[in-house]
């Protein structure tokens, strides 16, 4: 025990003792309480968060006992007499003397500092002595601060907690504590995420007053009753809670119903992103929800009500409530309102459209499965037809000075009152009233693209309108604030509209507005499964080359299997596309034509500088054709991504992927799930990769794994191990080793030198024909010429990538490294024994008495250096190699890279010159009234059979 208060008998301290078993006991005394009219004798006891009331007498026995945490006030009436207001009822202590009064009262006020860092003597103490006041006052003040500087792991939040679970008689899980104080805080994590506690109850209360904690999260758990009261409850207190995420978390729409009304109570909440997508909230609870909303003085930041269940009705409130609230539009910045069907189907949504206009700084929207028209207009403005006559403003510039607003035909905006800005005009229609004569002014149609010009396309980075419709009737015209939009964008990175039935001239208009676009680069495009076809393949042959923003694009499941091979040399000519998807466009019933296709994909991908880096034909059931890409991997020098996923290649496929791994470097990643492979096809794969080096991601295909786990678990288990070791080793080497190099090597100089004998061998036999012929010695000569210099400068390629490569230049170069290293190691020593030493200084001046007594400096030095010395990390050594190592790795890059300009400037001046000699030979031909293809019986290797080899074909 902390004291030991005379007047009690040893036998009831043990009693007590006993008794309370493992609970900490900070204070025992003797006091008297008011029982009736009465004092009698009792002993409290005071723990870290409750008071306990005992009767003197054995066995020990509980009268009484209150939370801290029920305390309303206390009310000091004489020097030694004090009674203490809780919820549940009074109690009147009579002390001992004056210090025991003051030891509890200071004890009480200190708890509850811990618990409610704002909270104030003041408000606790009524009727208090000046002395007791200031005393405590000076306590207080001094545990403040203390706090303020070191307010304990994660704010204090194992304090608060193990107070609430006292208060709510919860039990205390050490397991909260401990990963509280140790995980959280280590990380300097402020998200306190319920799943990592979903087994244990009570641990929501804590961050009710915790000043640590900015963010709350918990996904695709169920919340149960209790857990969101204890939420409930924390939204109406907390001040620092930024951000709640309850994602699929089984809520209703009461409990958003309530939630609103906790926070319209609570206007010290700094709440600015809400996330509740996957709860049923339905319309009432969105109701409520959208009243809270349009007079929350500070708005939202992000808002996610994703598949919440939503109808029109509630879509239309919560557009209109956010569209009122004035802060929404400064500090608005994500909005998700998708998978909710239905709730925008109709043709006016004239409150989405009002909303847009005023997110001036709106970065992400997704209005994915609403059923959104795209083209929809609304002839009115919400809230009535009752509106200001609008006057002429200037048109807001783009985000960059230069340029305009589509080469300046649109200079100016009807604008209309600040909280309803209008949209730009169009020219005024007069329109017949029915049953007069007279007219009106017809108000101008507001548009979804329209909406986002004058709103937020400034700002937009990420837009998802998938899985909507363009438009609910036939389209016969298209808006042109799709392409105004897309042209005028300042910051977009992400658009998909996959999924979404799209007319080839809404597919003109982005393309157009992109193409007109300087401000956007690098920019993801979705349009698969658009319903395209021939028409909407036309027009992306037409423009995508000439747009130059796009650098990833999505054209699965359009239906281009007739025409992609144009669209495919389309793709290629693009000098900005680096990531392309074509799955599901290949159901070509001709055999010949699936061929020429691939073959198509093989040419563009093997061009020298090709931007192509990443290539997916998933889902496309090629079986066997997936050979033609995967046997062009060899000399691939482009991709570094491949995803032949769903192409039910078999193990045949899963051979051809092996072998081409094998001698590629330069694939990182690796898609091949579904292709009906085997355990002897896993196998076979992964004894591949235990030769390359190169190769750090090949997502598990968990699908064929499973099916070949059934038939033959051994030796897919072996396949799986080995998958993933490799993948292991490959993602922790820094370096290649050198036989990766001359893997390089070889490839380069193979594929160099098949190229220049085909045209040697062709450039020979017009030399043998026109051998006998006279007068055409001159040519002959040059070409015999020409072919010799061709076949001596392939024959030296293996010695031009080994020149430089010198004993002396490298010995130099590893003794200068070794030197620096040397420097380096003494230089980190010095560092260590400053830091070392520093420690110690810091020792020396906070705890004085401790370090100056005998032999704890050299226990604090002996210490340390053991410390250092187990801490492998800390080998600074290992560390500098591995530097000399990167670095004789990086310049054996630089080498190849090198040598492999100089190889192909020789190349192009070799061909250069065979091409010259061919086609003098092929004119002399013809006067010598000689038919060339005649003559040349033996035809050559058509271009499609060089692709499928994996081989550039000669451009004569």
């Amino acid at each position: 025990m902390a004291a030991s208060p005379g007047g009690i008998s040893a036998e009831l301290q043990e009693g007590i003792t006993t008794f309370l078993g493992t609970k900490k006991v900070l204070l025992v005394m003797s006091v008297q309480l008011q029982v009736k009219s009465k004092y009698d004798d009792y002993v409290l006891v005071l723990a870290p968060w409750r008071a306990y009331v005992l009767p003197v007498t054995l066995p020990v026995r509980v009268h009484s006992s209150f939370s801290f945490l029920e305390v309303r006030e206390m009310t000091v009436r004489e020097p030694s007499l004090v009674v203490i207001e809780t919820d549940a009822a009074s109690y009147a202590f009579q002390f001992m003397s004056f210090d025991d009064l003051e030891q509890v009262v200071i004890h009480v006020t200190m708890s509850l500092k811990k618990v409610f860092p704002d909270s104030s003597p003041g408000t606790l103490l009524k009727n208090s002595p000046p002395n007791l006041y200031e005393r405590i006052r000076q306590v207080t003040d001094s545990l403040e601060e203390v706090l303020q500087s070191s307010p304990g792991p994660c704010g204090g939040f194992s304090e608060t907690y193990a107070a609430l679970c006292d208060y709510n008689g919860f039990a205390f899980r050490e397991e909260i504590q401990w990963d509280v104080d140790n995980i959280y805080h280590s990380q300097d994590c402020r998200e306190f995420n319920l799943l990592d506690f979903s087994h244990l109850e009570s641990r929501i209360a804590a961050l009710s007053f915790n000043l640590w904690f900015t963010k709350l999260s918990c996904k695709d758990f169920r919340l149960n009753q209790e857990i969101s009261e204890q939420l409930l409850y924390m939204l109406s207190k907390s001040v620092t809670l930024e951000e709640l995420v309850l994602e699929n978390s089984g809520l209703k729409a009461d409990f958003v119903q309530r939630m609103a009304q906790a926070l319209s109570n609570h206007p010290e909440s700094v709440l600015y992103a809400i996330n509740l997508t996957g709860n049923q909230l339905e319309d009432r609870g969105i109701v409520a929800f959208s009243r809270h909303v349009e007079k929350s003085p500070k708005g939202l930041q992000s808002l996610s009500l994703a598949r919440t269940m939503l109808t029109a009705k509630g879509m239309s409130t919560l557009c209109k409530a956010l569209a009122d609230n004035k802060a929404i539009g400064s500090f608005l910045r994500h909005l998700d309102l998708s998978g909710n069907p239905g709730t925008l189907a109709g043709d006016d949504i004239g409150n989405l459209q009002c909303l847009l206009r005023q997110c001036r700084s709106l970065s992400h929207l997704s209005l994915a499965g609403t059923d959104c028209p795209l083209d929809a207009v609304s002839a009115h403005p919400p809230g009535g037809s009752h509106q200001q006559t609008p006057a002429l403003t200037p048109l807001p510039k783009p985000c960059h000075a230069a340029g305009g607003w589509g080469g300046g035909a649109v200079q100016t905006l009807l604008a209309t009152p600040t909280a309803h800005p209008m949209p730009p005009p169009i020219p005024a229609r007069a329109v017949q009233v029915a049953g007069g004569s007279s007219t009106r002014l017809s108000s101008p149609p507001w548009q979804l693209f329209g909406a986002l010009v004058h709103g937020c396309h400034t700002s937009l980075v990420h837009l998802d309108l998938s899985k909507n419709v363009y438009s609910h009737k036939r389209v016969k015209t298209i808006s042109p604030d799709i392409k105004m939009f897309f042209s005028q964008a300042c910051a977009l990175r992400n658009v998909s509209l996959a999924g979404t039935k799209l007319p080839a001239d809404a597919v003109r208009a982005l393309l157009q507005g992109l193409a007109d676009n300087s401000h956007v680069s690098d920019l993801s495009l979705d349009l698969s499964n658009c319903e395209l076809r021939s028409a909407g393949a036309q027009v992306i042959q037409d423009l995508v080359p000439d747009t130059s923003s796009i650098s990833t694009l999505d054209l699965s499941d359009n239906g281009f299997d007739p025409d992609m091979v144009t669209l495919v040399l389309s793709i290629g000519r693009s000098r900005s596309i680096r990531h392309v998807s074509l799955g599901k466009n290949f159901n070509i019933k001709s055999k010949e034509g699936l061929l020429d296709v691939l073959h198509r994909i093989v040419q563009i991908t093997q061009e020298d500088d090709c931007p192509l880096q990443s290539l997916s034909v998933a889902e496309s059931r090629l079986k066997l054709g997936t050979n033609v890409l995967l046997s062009a991997l060899g000399s691939n020098t482009s991709l570094v991504a491949l995803d032949i996923s769903g192409n039910a290649m078999g193990d045949t496929g899963a051979k051809m992927l092996a072998k081409a791994l094998q001698i590629n470097t330069k694939l990182r990643t690796v898609v091949w799930d579904r292709n009906n492979t085997t355990a002897h096809g896993l196998l076979e794969v992964a004894q591949a990769l235990e030769r390359n080096y190169t190769l750090k991601s090949m997502p598990l295909p968990m699908s064929d794994v499973a099916q070949a786990y059934r038939s033959n678990p051994e030796k897919t288990e072996e396949a799986v191990h080995k998958l993933q070791s490799c993948l292991s080793r490959n993602q922790l080497r820094r370096t290649l080793p050198a036989q990766t190099f001359r893997l390089r090597q070889g490839i380069l100089t193979t594929s160099s030198e098949q190229m220049v004998n085909e045209i040697c061998l062709s450039v020979q036999k017009r030399v043998d024909i026109l051998g006998a012929c006279p007068g055409r010695e001159a040519d002959i000569l040059c070409a015999e010429e020409a072919i010799s210099n061709a076949n001596l400068s392939v024959s030296v390629l293996p010695l031009l990538y080994e020149a430089g490569n010198t004993p002396y230049q490298n010995c130099k170069l590893q003794h200068k490294l070794e030197c620096l290293t040397e420097e380096a190691s003494r230089v980190c020593g010095r560092e260590i024994q400053a830091i070392m030493q520093a420690a110690l200084d810091t020792a020396q001046s906070l705890c004085p008495a401790v370090v100056q007594k005998s032999g704890i400096r050299d226990q604090l030095v002996n210490a340390m250096s053991e410390r250092i010395c187990l801490q492998e990390h800390l080998n600074l050594s290992a560390v500098l190699d591995q530097m000399v190592t990167d670095v004789f790795s990086k310049l054996n890059e630089i080498k190849l890279s090198v040598t492999a300009a100089v190889a192909d400037c020789i190349m192009d001046v070799v061909l250069e010159d065979l091409t010259i000699a061919q086609c003098k030979l092929a004119e002399s031909l013809p006067r010598q009234g000689l038919d060339l293809p005649a003559l040349l019986l033996e035809p050559a290797e058509d271009d499609a059979a060089v692709l499928a080899r994996g081989k550039n074909p000669p451009d004569l």
